[in-house]
């Protein structure tokens, strides 16, 4: 079913843009990551409470598409989206089934909250209608495949698997259950007169020890190879000299397709689904249950090689003229289409906004503080993820029902984007953002901007020739607190300044080096730096000091473990602002602001202010992240651009910040320069 799920998603119609929903469990996981290597969009689910319900709200798809393996699987899902007004159309992947008078009963029920039955074959589907599905209500929709390429030839994979030559290799892939009829075929597969004969099995279940102590007693244990869940099946088919089902019975078995598109000899049973794929007029078939019968089959194959090539060519041709995956695409389009005919799609019929759809390049921990806002906002939608490391983008992807990429010149060139986080570490800033601004896209970036002042102002001149909105993660600049203290400061400015970031160091390891970080002052401090600027004003000139202690525990670091730095302002204003990563604990991150009769001290979290009546705190309200999220979105919308920190501005800020690192390395003291243009290059003083 999961297979039939990916090839059906990559051959639907242009225009539609499938989500593959799955329940969270280990059963999905290996489904979950092949649908995002072939850029799917994954959402994993909660089987318990809301958690389906929830997102088909939030995210209000035009139409639900439920695959179910037998009658009483799924039921709750389409409910969950007909409460929604969501159309659904329901694919059973085996005939009907159910003999439960209950379970008939809540089948039946169900069908008020379908619009499409889809059966996978025609011999279901007149089992279903013999069931007393309405005409109006069912359609058939033959399965079909893609056909594979083997990664091996037959040497190769007769080797990996440890056979020779000369043996002829029956094998069955499929759930080891009782519908899959194995053993039968062990029972079939002792009663073979070619004692070289070696059996494949290839797949997982319940039905397991019973045909492995099965093989053992009937003597044939040496020659039955359990394989377990396999993801190389092209490979075995390659192995194989026969591909042998034995189903008591089948929807439409994609494993028979498989075999049919790779020319591999086929042996099944005249299960219903297992028919239609091959034709009444195959040779090579055995009654359902019967291991005589089977036995037979196998028997008359291995000892008949011109009928074998001559049954083996009409199944190749009648795969390719009945059982491609396009058809089935073509077919399953058109069916969408024609549900939501006359239809006002979902999206635009429920609300009123169109949704900023936002791809993330990073979806490390600064990303996912982000997300925690973006999730809340109705008019966003998360739609695509890039990180170096897939399996974490795939897992965030997962969590919104969203794409996940393995690099973001993929997202940007498959992803459909309205604007882009960029939540990188600060070595990997510059590639980034030049592919962004060649998209024409606009984005937010989280502090610092990269490591050296050249890449930055080259991404400046960039923004400004393309007239993208960008913001800068200075989250400081929106506390409300912030905008207090600047009404305090604006007839009585600061007149000195003690800034402070002292902390425990990192642990993420490219944070220990300055190649790859830029050192505290950079990656941390920074927001201090920010954070003067507004409040005081530019400064004019900077001396810094740093001094590195080696420290065991932190194999590699290199980056100064106490700095400081000595700042005039153009205002005249002094101040000192200091950094430690000795610490094992969070120690002291604020500003301290001394004006006439006038003391402020400020975290990110509150704000203390003293006239000398005492040193009344007050707690930050609201998030600034929230602040600094909303505006950017809005802006993005084309509504009023209240964004604090555009890239221009941020730049300001990190030459500040390599400025001190600057007069630290060479002794100097630097004069910054801030023109109309703020590009020409700091000089010693």
């Amino acid at each position: 079913m999961g297979e039939h799920m990916l090839l059906l998603a990559r051959h639907l119609g242009a225009g539609i843009a499938p989500t593959l929903v799955l329940p969270w469990g280990e059963a999905s996981d290996d489904l979950s990551r092949r649908a995002a290597r072939r850029g799917l969009a994954v959402k994993r689910f909660s089987a318990e409470g809301d958690d389906f319900g929830f997102w088909l709200r939030a995210a209000r798809p035009d139409l639900l598409h439920v695959h179910a393996g037998i009658g009483w699987e799924g039921q709750e899902l389409a409910g969950a989206a007909a409460d929604t007004g969501i159309p659904v159309l329901r694919t059973e992947h085996l005939p009907f089934l159910l003999t439960d008078l209950d379970q008939i009963e809540a089948h039946q029920a169900s069908l008020a909250n379908i619009a499409k039955l889809i059966a996978v074959s025609d011999a279901a589907g007149r089992s279903f209608a013999q069931a007393g599905i309405p005409p109006e209500k069912l359609v058939v929709i033959r399965n079909g495949i893609a056909p594979a390429v083997p990664l091996q030839d037959r040497n190769a994979a007769r080797q990996t698997l440890g056979l020779s030559e000369n043996l002829p290799v029956f094998l069955s892939v499929g759930r080891l259950t009782p519908q899959k009829g194995h053993s039968t075929l062990l029972d079939a597969f002792s009663r073979l007169d070619d004692s070289r004969a070696i059996l494949l099995l290839a797949g997982e279940g319940t039905e397991h020890d019973a045909l492995v102590d099965f093989a053992r007693a009937s003597g044939i244990a040496a020659r039955v190879h359990f394989l377990g869940h396999r993801t190389d099946v092209p490979e075995l088919m390659v192995a194989a000299d026969f591909l042998v089902l034995p189903s008591l019975f089948e929807g439409l078995p994609l494993v028979l397709l498989e075999a049919m598109a790779a020319k591999l000899p086929v042996i099944a049973t005249r299960a219903t689904g297992s028919l239609e794929a091959v034709g009444e007029d195959h040779p090579f078939l055995a009654e359902t249950g019967d291991p005589d019968s089977l036995a037979a089959a196998m028997r008359a194959a291995l000892h008949d090689p011109a009928l074998v090539e001559q049954a083996t060519k009409a199944l190749h041709k009648r795969f390719e003229n009945h059982f491609h995956a396009e058809r089935m695409g073509r077919e399953t389009t058109q069916l969408y289409r024609d549900v939501l005919s006359g239809r006002t799609p979902i999206s635009i019929r429920q609300t009123s906004m169109t949704k900023t759809r936002i791809g993330f390049i990073g979806a490390g921990g600064i990303a996912h503080r982000h997300l925690g806002v973006l999730e809340q906002f109705e008019d966003v939608e998360l739609a695509a993820f890039s990180d170096t490391d897939f399996e974490r983008a795939r897992g965030t992807a997962e969590r919104f029902g969203a794409q996940a990429f393995a690099s973001h010149q993929e997202m940007l060139a498959q992803a459909n984007l309205d604007a882009v986080y960029i939540c990188v570490p600060p070595f990997a800033h510059g590639a980034i953002e030049e592919a962004v601004i060649a998209a024409k896209l606009p984005f937010f970036v989280e502090k610092p901007v990269s490591l050296d002042i050249e890449t930055a102002r080259q991404i400046e001149r960039q923004v400004a020739q393309a007239g993208l909105i960008t913001a800068v993660g200075y989250h400081w600049r929106y506390l409300d607190t912030v905008d207090e203290a600047r009404a305090l400061f604006a007839q009585n400015p600061p007149r000195l300044v003690s800034g402070y970031w002292l902390d425990a160091t990192p642990p993420p390891q490219w944070w220990w080096r300055k190649d790859a970080s830029g050192g505290q002052m950079v990656e941390q401090t920074t927001h201090i730096l920010d954070l003067v600027r507004v409040l005081v004003g530019e400064v004019e000139t900077v001396f810094g000091q740093a001094e590195h202690t080696a420290r065991d525990d932190f194999p590699g670091l290199d980056v100064a473990t106490a700095s400081t730095a000595s700042l005039r302002f153009k205002s005249g204003a002094v101040g000192n602002i200091a950094s430690t990563c000795l610490l094992r604990w969070g120690h002291r991150v604020g500003l301290h602001l001394f004006a006439d009769g006038l003391a402020v001290e400020m975290t990110d979290h509150d704000i203390m202010i003293d006239t000398g009546r005492g040193r009344p705190v007050r707690h930050a309200e609201g998030d600034p992240v929230w602040r600094e999220d909303r505006d950017f979105i809005d802006a993005v919308q084309g509504k009023e651009n209240r964004i604090r920190c555009p890239y221009s501005e941020a730049l300001k800020t990190h030459e500040l910040a390599l400025a001190v690192n600057q007069s630290a390395a060479s002794g100097a003291r630097i004069r910054l320069s801030h023109s109309q243009n703020a590009l020409r290059e700091v000089a010693h003083g």
